[in-house]
């Protein structure tokens, strides 16, 4: 009892050692990014703040509209402070003078759709077609008049600047503050956006199915904010994390991705059992076959033909033998491609099967056939009552092996369009153009298939050792 309680005791030791190892190493790993995420020592001025902020102002897009370009350039800025934030950044104070675009849009807004409706009307009225940069044309000096004769707004707004570890921190100029450093420019494009009526005349006009009234009013405040999105300033694990996170929701939660694998898992899994069914049925008979010509000399042509058959799929690859049995024999005739995959592997097995089962036969000793003739049985009794039970010992780790082997093979299976659990995958890389995620799902999955079934075929060894004990 001594040496199995050591040898218990030496094995807990070694998996303690290992355990302790990798808290190490997890420990280590987060230590070294903690480390890497530490406040960065970058530092900003006022006045770079502001020649960042005034920068950026003037190269937002304005797609060539006047009220946009007289907006920035008549937009003054100054920075009164820069405070360090309670993370990565830096928090300026800015104190702007504007146009008041709110304001000018909120007191004439019904008056400017009024314009804009009666021009489209009489050019409709007169044949001529409308688009959004022919109302743009029309409105846009009519709007640039009353933009100018507009009081000017000032106020107090934050911008803020982020440490992302590069030479210079970066600038996130939100919607918010951008709305309120160019007097209310944000609000009045998504104002348009939503209005769907307007009153003239005392009537009330719809233009909820009209986009061109709507966006040709739109492109007169023509502007493009690109520093909008926040900058990702988490550590770089973190961020590996983040980029994973994103990776997995688009390849599999996106649209219910994940439905593919599950579908292709359940057509692969009943291809596999099918398969295997077939496999056992042909590789029984075609082993008895051959047993029966090597111990009796009889069905010899039906033994030339066994040794054909195992010869023909144990000397060509499988993907050749799906695709001759598909393309050449079964789709002529109109079999689908579920079947057909069914029949190939099922062949395909059976040829395996049939050697697997015969050796396990031939490798029981010949007195126990002896024995059964000496008992009065003869070549079938003694086969199914002796021989097969012992021989049935030998093979089944080999079969189950073997049957693990035929669930890997029919990956090959999306040849010939089965959706099976590769296609799955496939199709979902074909959407994201991703090619890590999805790929790597699919072998995961398999390897947790087969490592359940090697886990089966390990207890069913340990229980024959015993038996045989």
């Amino acid at each position: 009892m001594k040496k199995p309680l050591a040898k218990n005791k030496k094995r807990l030791l070694i998996n303690l050692g290992l355990v302790a190892l990798a808290l190490l190493a997890v420990i280590g790993v987060f230590a070294v990014d903690a480390a890497a995420n530490r406040k960065g020592e970058l530092d900003l001025t006022a006045e770079q703040a502001q020649a960042y902020l005034e920068a950026t102002l003037l190269s937002l897009p304005t797609s060539g509209a006047e009220c946009s370009k007289y907006t920035v350039e008549n937009t003054e800025i100054e920075v009164l402070s820069v405070q360090p934030g309670k993370a990565r950044e830096f928090v300026a104070r800015v104190k702007y003078t504007t146009p008041d675009v709110q304001g000018m849009y909120e007191a004439n807004k019904n008056r400017l759709f009024v314009t804009v409706y009666d021009y489209v009307q009489k050019r409709e009225a007169d044949g001529k077609k409308v688009n959004a940069t022919l109302i743009q044309i029309q409105v846009e000096s009519y709007i640039l008049g009353l933009l100018e004769s507009q009081p000017k707004v000032e106020g107090e707004v934050d911008v803020y600047f982020y440490d992302v570890r590069e030479e210079e921190p970066v600038m996130c100029l939100s919607d918010e503050a951008l709305n309120a450093l160019l007097g209310g420019f944000v609000s009045v494009k998504d104002d348009i956006k939503s209005t769907v009526t307007f009153e003239k005349d005392g009537e009330q006009i719809s233009i909820a199915n009209d986009n061109t009234f709507r966006n040709g009013i739109n492109q007169c405040f023509g502007l493009v904010n690109y520093d909008a999105k926040m900058p990702d300033t988490s550590s770089p694990l973190q961020q590996k994390l983040h980029d994973w996170g994103d990776e997995f929701y688009r390849n599999f939660i996106e649209d219910d991705r994940w439905m593919y694998l599950v579908e292709g898992l359940g057509n692969t899994l009943a291809i596999t059992a099918l398969a295997l069914l077939l496999g056992i049925v042909l590789g029984v008979v075609t082993a008895l076959i051959r047993i029966v010509y090597d111990k009796t000399d009889k069905l010899y042509y039906l033994d030339k033909i066994a040794k054909l058959y195992i010869s023909a799929i144990r000397g060509t690859p499988v993907m050749v033998q799906l695709l001759i049995i598909y393309f050449v024999l079964l789709l002529p005739i109109g079999i689908e491609k579920f079947p057909a995959a069914v029949l190939c592997f099922g062949l395909n097995s059976g040829a395996y099967v049939s050697e697997i089962i015969r050796g396990g036969i031939m490798s029981i000793d010949q007195g126990q056939t002896e024995a059964g003739r000496s008992l009065g049985f003869g070549f079938w009794p003694t086969m199914w009552h002796i021989v097969i039970p012992q021989a049935f010992k030998v093979v089944l780790p080999s079969l189950c092996n073997e049957f693990i082997t035929l669930l890997k093979e029919t990956s090959v299976a999306f040849y010939i369009g089965v959706a099976d659990l590769t296609r799955g995958g496939i199709k979902i890389r074909s959407q994201t153009y991703s090619n890590f995620m999805p790929l790597l799902a699919v072998a995961i999955i398999y390897f947790v298939l087969v490592l359940g079934l090697t886990k089966l075929v390990g207890m069913l060894e340990r229980r024959l050792r015993k038996s045989e004990r």
